[in-house]
């Protein structure tokens, strides 16, 4: 909404209100993960595991901006401005972040053993432990429940797996982090 700069209180729909701003913005996103992972044998069909992420990330970005005359004249004086007196300007903003990231715990069970194929089911909790405000996690807690079937009838070794991802919570970045279904399969 504009102010009512003529100030006579009947319209705000000036000519000058026609002119637009484009904006382009680039982005140059690196990250770099190392992960801490252990996995332990409970019993010969039970197995428990942890990743521990760590992340590194480094973010520049810039957003070029350029007053479009639309509605009024660039020559001889031009209405619209940016604060450095011309009709474009390039805003940057760069930052780094470092830490852990979001925490998985992971059990899987196996729960059939065949002499050529076997199915197993798992779950994988991932915590909200990384820092969402530093874009090291995604602030949510999701829990993956799956299934897996695989079998080696020789020379040939299919799999496949079936899953879906619960979730809950989000980051102001990211915004509320949606389920969703996981499927895979291969040979």
């Amino acid at each position: 909404v504009h102010e009512d700069t003529n100030r006579n209180g009947n319209s705000l729909d000036l000519f000058f209100e026609g002119d637009i701003i484009q904006s382009d913005l680039a982005i140059d996103l690196k990250t770099d993960t190392t992960v801490f992972l252990a996995n332990y044998g409970v019993t010969e069909r039970l197995d428990i595991g942890v990743a521990l992420p760590f992340q590194r990330i480094d973010l520049d970005a810039s957003i070029t901006t350029t007053v479009d005359n639309i509605a009024t004249v660039t020559t001889p004086n031009p209405i619209h401005l940016f604060t450095n007196g011309t009709p474009s300007n390039v805003y940057t903003e760069s930052g780094d972040a470092s830490g852990i990231g979001d925490v998985l715990l992971r059990a899987k069970w196996n729960f059939f053993r065949g002499s050529s194929a076997s199915a197993a089911f798992g779950t994988d909790l991932r915590l909200p432990t990384g820092d969402e405000d530093e874009l090291l996690g995604g602030g949510a807690t999701q829990v993956k429940l799956y299934g897996v079937i695989g079998g080696s009838p020789g020379r040939f070794s299919p799999r496949a797996s079936l899953g879906y991802t619960f979730s809950s919570g989000g980051s102001e970045f990211t915004g509320g982090l949606p389920d969703g279904v996981y499927y895979t399969a291969g040979f």
